[in-house]
């Protein structure tokens, strides 16, 4: 309960310098007579995969999207900014395996996924897939090219970004119904990885490439994710 107040409140005092960096940017367009676009918010939709699967195992396909707030802090070099935000993550792989827990000869809980004929012996299996949902902080060094009279300019970043587990499930589908587990004992509490963009206007392009694995540390199979896609700067 006190970690939600506190990242409510957290939240609602970024939103307020969104809104108050907005008004600025639209007091300087004005002045100007011309929009200034800052790509405050952002939506993010991927094709996401996992890298180095578990023998016998394929990742056939994934979408993702993410939702960003960023404070847009431009630099003396008017190209420049740097930018800090808030983030939502959401990822679900596809998978022909089924992801187990077993323990190991230490005792220790480990995490992979094995082929789903070797776990159950079920021919109505269908799918499975794993999904993931992360808290994000993302922090972005921005170019900008000069903009045309509508506003639009060439932009490119690199950045970086930290993610905090807020929830992940797998499901199951067979010729019986859906099922869900939501227990993932093992999967990364804390992430992060570099991110990138690149584009014009309001459209562009991203990508996302995991520095820390699926599962903790010792914890399970050493499987990557990354992340391609398109970016949209609606405002």
């Amino acid at each position: 309960m006190t970690k939600s107040l506190i990242l409510s409140l957290f939240f609602i005092g970024f939103v307020n310098c969104f809104l108050f960096s907005q008004e600025i940017d639209t007091e300087l367009s004005k002045s100007k007579n011309r929009p200034i676009k800052k790509d405050n918010f952002l939506i993010d939709i991927s094709f996401d995969n996992l890298a180095n699967a578990p023998n016998g195992v394929s990742f056939k396909y994934g979408y993702g999207n993410n939702i960003q707030l960023f404070y847009d802090h431009q630099f003396k070099a008017k190209v420049l900014s740097g930018a800090i935000g808030l983030g939502y993550s959401h990822s679900k792989y596809f998978t022909d395996g089924f992801i187990t827990h077993t323990d190991t000869a230490s005792g220790a809980d480990y995490s992979t996924f094995q082929t789903i004929n070797s776990v159950k012996a079920d021919s109505s299996f269908k799918r499975n897939s794993y999904t993931t949902n992360y808290f994000d902080i993302p922090f972005e060094l921005r170019f900008r090219s000069t903009p045309n009279e509508k506003g639009h300019s060439w932009k490119a970043s690199l950045g970086f970004k930290v993610g905090f587990r807020i929830g992940s499930y797998t499901t199951t589908r067979t010729e019986a119904g859906r099922f869900s587990d939501f227990i993932q004992p093992n999967l990364t509490k804390t992430r992060y990885g570099i991110t990138a963009r690149f584009g014009y206007g309001r459209l562009g392009l991203m990508g996302y490439c995991g520095l820390t694995q699926l599962f903790e540390a010792n914890k399970g199979h050493e499987i990557i994710p990354y992340s391609i896609g398109f970016t949209i700067s609606p405002f």
